[in-house]
């Protein structure tokens, strides 16, 4: 396999020096400038060596081709990184972040290659050939994915004044290093293709050329084309997923013990993160927060849909309840607490220009210092004016201004919604323990309108369907069509008002959709787990309910209740994707899947859709051997 790369390579002394450098804090000077590092130094910690050893016995070479192939892109990709982070204020964020974070998505990369069989569809024996190319395509495009970043989001000064871009390798100078406002985050995968040439020796190039289905999908991929590049893509994207997840805490399987985040400090970075990235703050007119000289306002029920769907998102398990989260926000000092000692601050707000909301805010007072570590990075205090009233005993969960005007649009009776829900209950089989699964008999009955039996023939209608059959063919003609032309006219004035609400419920249903399949073609959302929302299920994705259409509605900030969860459900029914579930002479828009295993009573309901290649594109789908579905 790796005679002719042998040969690629000139003959060049690969030794190297035994320095033991102890290297746990940078060097800086009293005035904060960072001294350079050498590769040696920079991988001359601990945990360094180990994702370096782990990466050694994934490979099968000699020593000798270890260094070629892959040492030396390593330290040169220390020398370009330094003590740069990862990001600014979310995972690896502290100085060697980027060098870590690298590392550890180089070692889950090469883990997960093993699970893999490439290239696809091939036979064995050419697999076998391929296998050391297709694992250095796996290895060199987890060493380039996030090196964009050290151009395109951080800007390195020297102590000289001058601008040091990372393709120039170890500075020549003590240096600082900023964050850049407003960056283009598409770059980084330009970038990072771009900088592989001065990382990844000629000869690899030379070597996997030679491999045109590696060669293409590590070029594809190198430039962000992730749909194209296949499971090379898919390997990297679980491998940064990995290493984002084991940074802030979150249960994953671990190649190397390291120091786990505290749930405190999780919740900070979330909310950091939220009011950094997803608010508007200080706004003139209506917003989601409002800095004042007094503190940070934000929000309540906003910000804890937000940083909840944030740490689900990375794999962190969080309070489902907002009171509890809040609970946990005040033990930890994150939020500022009131007189009364309770999270929620009632608020009117007065902006200067006018702006004037007649309903009080439920809102939060953070310390601007948790969100903001640099003072400059704030934004600009609120023109107006923020008054706390009197506290009232009112439901957390039905805080805020839009959760109050969806409370005014409901057209649901929610006692008469519970009644029914209770009557359903009561014809369950056995009780199902399963969050998701407590529904399951309501839901069952859920059908849709061309599901309704024929209803029984009354008197009256035996009685026209006599008189029809005396009359003669050509008086029937006449009656039917006069009847067409009625129905025409009345068909007519319905049409425009059925028209424009079954179009914004589609527009809403397909959104639904763009959002899953948006998460499941980025790797944002697992599949096929014991907690996934979605499964492969019988050769179809399967959607559980309601869990799924919850995470939505958090997600955007939306009403989450259970009439807005059912809306959403019929909404994405009209769009036709699913495969409804014959039973008898009826159908139902929703299937049952057991679960295998210990939990024997255990079920998932949801949608089955056929159509697998809408959310995932040409990824391989293997069904998820725990849930059998029910036909």
């Amino acid at each position: 396999m790796f005679k002719s790369l042998t040969k690629l390579f000139k003959s060049k002394s690969t030794t190297h020096q035994n320095i033991t450098v102890e290297n746990p804090l940078p060097r800086q000077d009293i005035d904060g400038w960072i001294m350079p590092y050498s590769a040696v130094e920079l991988l001359d910690t601990e945990l360094r060596q180990r994702y370096l050893a782990l990466l050694w016995q994934q490979v099968s070479m000699t020593r000798e081709m270890f260094n070629n192939l892959y040492q030396k892109p390593l330290e040169r990709y220390a020398e370009m990184v330094q003590l740069l982070p990862a990001s600014e204020s979310h995972h690896h964020s502290h100085l060697g972040g980027m060098l870590d974070h690298g590392l550890e998505v180089i070692s889950f990369a090469a883990k997960l290659r093993q699970n893999y069989v490439l290239p696809l569809n091939a036979v064995p024996e050419e697999q076998a050939k391929q296998k050391d190319a297709w694992t250095a395509a796996v290895i060199y495009l987890a060493l380039v994915h996030d090196i964009g970043k050290t151009i395109v989001d951080i800007e390195i000064q020297l102590k000289n004044g001058k601008r040091w871009f990372a393709w120039n390798g170890v500075p020549t100078e003590p240096y600082k290093f900023k964050y850049i406002k407003q960056r283009d985050y598409e770059l980084h995968p330009v970038l990072g293709s771009f900088i592989a040439n001065y990382l990844i020796p000629k000869e690899a190039f030379d070597w996997l050329a030679t491999y045109p289905e590696a060669f293409s999908s590590l070029m594809y991929a190198m430039a962000g084309h992730y749909d194209k590049a296949g499971a090379l893509s898919e390997i990297i994207q679980k491998a940064d997923q990995n290493s984002v997840a084991l940074a802030l805490g979150g249960d994953i399987t671990k190649l190397v013990q390291a120091p786990v985040i505290s749930f405190a400090k999780q919740l900070v970075l979330a909310i950091r993160h939220v009011v950094t990235q997803k608010l508007k703050i200080s706004e003139k007119g209506p917003g989601d927060g409002w800095l004042t000289e007094h503190g940070l306002w934000v929000m309540s029920k906003t910000v804890a849909d937000q940083t909840r769907a944030y740490l689900m998102g990375q794999g962190i398990s969080v309070p489902a309840d907002n009171r509890k989260l809040f609970d946990e926000m005040q033990a930890h000092n994150i939020i500022e607490s009131t007189a009364d000692d309770t999270a929620i601050w009632y608020c009117l707000l007065k902006a200067d220009n006018g702006w004037k909301p007649k309903d009080k805010f439920s809102l939060l007072r953070i310390k601007p210092e948790i969100i903001w570590e640099n003072i400059d990075d704030r934004p600009l205090l609120f023109a107006g004016s923020i008054n706390v009233i009197e506290s009232e005993k009112e439901n957390i969960d039905e805080t805020d201004s839009e959760s109050i005007i969806t409370k005014i649009n409901a057209n649901v009776d929610l006692e008469q919604l519970s009644e029914h829900k209770e009557e359903v209950y009561q014809k369950t089989e056995a009780e199902i323990h399963n969050r998701d699964n407590e529904s399951v008999d309501f839901l069952l009955n859920m059908f849709s309108q061309d599901s309704i039996g024929t209803a029984e023939k009354t008197n009256e209608v035996v009685k026209a369907e006599a008189e029809i059959k005396t009359l003669k063919p050509e008086t029937i003609s006449n009656l039917v069509a006069q009847s067409v032309a009625q129905d025409t006219i009345n068909d007519t004035t319905q049409s425009t008002h059925i028209s424009k609400v079954s179009s914004s419920s589609v527009q809403r249903g397909w959104q639904f959709v763009d959002w899953l399949k948006n998460k499941l073609l980025n790797d944002k959302l697992t599949f096929n787990d014991r907690t996934a929302k979605v499964h492969i299920v019988d050769n179809c994705l399967f959607i559980v309910s309601p869990s799924s259409f919850e995470m939505y509605l958090q997600e955007k900030g939306l009403t989450y209740d259970e009439e807005s969860v059912n809306n959403l459900q019929y909404e994405f029914q009209e769009l036709g994707l699913h495969k409804k579930r014959i039973i008898g002479d009826d159908s139902t828009n929703f299937w049952r899947c057991k679960v295998i295993g210990p939990r024997k009573d255990s079920f998932l309901v949801g949608y089955l859709v056929p159509d697998t290649k809408l959310f995932f594109g040409e990824k391989l789908l293997i069904n998820n051997r725990h849930l059998l579905l029910e036909e």
